[in-house]
């Protein structure tokens, strides 16, 4: 015992004790702002001496310092805090002299000294801890009630304290660092998948407890990959990370941004409505819109198309919910790109177009309809195309325009096309059987069709069997021919020779649907054995128009040396079959021709209402 009235031993024991578990507290965390608290609140606990504890994080070289935590019997004084930077404050304040030192420094405080003297506070410890300028450390003060408190505990042991403490510091730093590294895109510098994915998950855990609402947000950027196909990889990461900060700029201090893949991005909003998300989303999408990405060639404008999705009401559960905010996001593609859409308003209308072609299905209402295909040279009909068409229970006839995009999010599309074609079998053996159609059959399929190989086998077994009982009739060339469209199969080359082999090793032949409409892959003519090019509506409307005419020009003299069949769809006048017919195009379809009909055992059903898109 001093004559100050402390036991060094017993105190210097009990800061040991405290700064050794606070110590041991750094090495597992790596939150500094919890690491410096807890030091705090473990140096009062454990000696009755010391009165206060506050600290600073960050940066310490400002004109005032002002606690940002204090805890202690003399806690209220930290609130009257105000430690200044100046010469005389460098010289005489411990605090000061600790930072500019960046060591522990000591000091007494005089009872006559303003408020720190009338709290009873008599002597002072300034610990700076971290590395000064990195951005992670910050400043411990510790007050006593004794003079020379601290010396007499021994400065040796704080400054030991300090030197593990930065050690501690360093690896958190480290640990934040790898963190980092570990769940955020590299490229943009927002969330990656997994870092959006565990943030979504603890959010969900969350709103779950509390029963709060959240919102997602899915949302890519529109035509992106004409970006890296015309201006290279290069250019494209420039508009990735620009998305990526205009979106960012706008978001609240609590939302979570993250590169779900490729283009495509993902929001979490906690604690956030529809409604609210709505408007947010917009905000995204006009903020995206409104910034100018500069690339070599010049500025370039993005857009983006928004997919929104709420919890609880769009789905409970992680892997619904982003599945109704990606169904909501084709919606806005198919609408025409740059716009938002709610899944909530989707999902009503797709589940029950769900439930009318689940029963349409079973009770055979799903039948196939036919639209004539002529050859423009001749004017003679050398082909037909079989459409999906379905009958409700009143007689109506709904054209798969308006169910094909609810099938395909139903994952009904599969059994859509294995209809379609075994009543198109049915259809040609009966022309073929009877001499009265003799005619090339087109049929699309699906690449959902193709990936389930038990109804390919099916398929391919009717086939089979149709043919032997056609007999001489069929030929050498067999008429049905099925039509892929380039956007089902374009992503993998590879993968679509394999699912198409079993149908051209059976003799079916190829034709590729859509062409020119802005997925056109010349890759297909030189991998697959197309035999036909279907060329896009929308360019076929507008032959009329130099440049698309020098296109068509293009595209037929393409096909000319490939030796493939050209066909143009949605031909309505006189005048366009005319000028397809001086570019060279061999065969055409559309109105003009005839409307696609369904046809009975009865005979002829009826023609059909006009149709949302050329072939559909």
């Amino acid at each position: 015992m001093s004559g100050t009235g402390i036991d060094r031993v017993d105190e210097r024991l009990r800061l040991s004790r405290a700064l050794l578990t606070a110590t041991a507290g750094m090495m597992r965390s790596t939150d500094p702002a919890m690491m410096f608290r807890a030091i705090c609140d473990a140096l009062p606990a454990a000696s009755p001496r010391i009165q206060l504890a506050w600290l600073v994080l960050g940066e310490l070289d400002t004109p005032i310092l002002h606690p940002e935590y204090a805890v202690g019997p003399a806690a209220v004084y930290a609130e009257a805090v105000q430690v200044p930077r100046s010469p005389q404050a460098a010289e005489h304040c411990p605090v000061r002299d600790a930072i500019r030192r960046w060591e522990a420094v000591s000091g007494n405080i005089p009872a006559s000294e303003g408020a720190a003297g009338a709290a009873g506070l008599r002597s002072l410890l300034a610990l700076p801890l971290g590395r000064a300028g990195n951005g992670l450390n910050g400043l411990i003060v510790l007050y006593a009630d004794r003079p020379d408190y601290f010396e007499q505990v021994g400065m040796a042991l704080f400054q030991a304290f300090v030197h593990l403490g930065n050690a501690s510091l360093e690896q958190a730093a480290l640990l934040n660092n790898l963190t980092h590294l570990a769940t955020h895109d590299l490229l943009t510098g927002v969330l990656n998948r997994r870092g959006i994915q565990e943030s979504m998950e603890r959010e969900l855990a969350r709103s779950q407890r509390r029963q709060l609402p959240f919102s997602v947000l899915l949302f890519d950027i529109d035509r992106f990959k004409l970006v890296n196909d015309r201006l290279g990889h290069r250019e494209g990461d420039i508009v990735l990370r620009c998305v990526a900060d205009a979106a960012h700029a706008v978001l609240r201090n609590e939302d979570y941004l993250g590169r779900w893949g490729g283009e495509e991005f993902i929001c979490l909003m906690p604690e956030t409505d529809c409604e609210t998300a709505l408007t947010l989303a917009e905000r995204i999408r006009r903020a995206v819109r409104e910034t100018p990405i500069a690339v070599s060639s010049g500025e370039l404008q993005a857009t983006v198309s928004v997919g929104v999705a709420s919890y609880p009401g769009d789905g409970e559960s992680l892997d619904k919910l982003i599945a109704t905010a990606d169904s909501a996001l084709y919606q806005a593609k198919r609408s025409g790109r740059d716009r938002v859409v709610c899944a909530s308003r989707v999902e009503q209308h797709v589940h029950s177009l769900g439930n009318m072609l689940d029963a349409a299905l079973r009770e055979r209402r799903i039948v196939a309809a036919y639209q004539p295909i002529v050859d423009l040279a001749t004017g003679e009909v050398v082909a037909e195309e079989t459409l999906a068409r379905l009958i409700t229970p009143d007689g109506d006839i709904i054209p798969a325009g308006d169910f094909i995009e609810a099938a395909q999010q139903l994952q009904l599309l599969h059994r859509i096309d294995h209809t379609i074609l075994m009543q198109a079998f049915s259809h040609c053996v009966t022309g073929l059987k009877t001499g009265m159609n003799r005619l090339n059959h087109f049929v699309n399929i699906s690449a959902d069709l193709l990936r389930h190989r038990e109804l390919v086998e099916e398929i391919l077994a009717a086939a089979c069997e149709h043919c032997r009982g056609c007999g001489d009739a069929i030929g050498d060339t067999k008429p049905m021919i099925i039509e892929i469209t380039e956007r089902e199969l374009l992503a993998d080359i590879d993968q679509a020779r394999e699912l198409l082999l079993p149908f051209t090793e059976f003799g079916l032949r190829l034709a590729l649907d859509d062409f020119g409409s802005g997925y056109s892959s010349y890759q297909y003519l030189a991998d697959l054995p197309v035999q036909f090019i279907k060329i896009d509506g929308s360019l076929v409307r507008r032959v009329s128009e130099p440049k698309v005419r020098a296109i068509l020009e293009g595209i037929q003299g393409m096909a000319e040396q490939l030796g493939v069949i050209t066909l143009a769809e949605f031909i309505e006048s006189a005048e366009t079959e005319a000028r397809l017919r001086e570019i060279g195009i061999h065969w055409g379809q559309g109105y003009y021709y005839g409307k696609p009909t369904i046809i009975s055992s009865q005979g002829l059903l009826g023609s059909l209402p006009a149709l949302a898109a050329p072939g559909i």
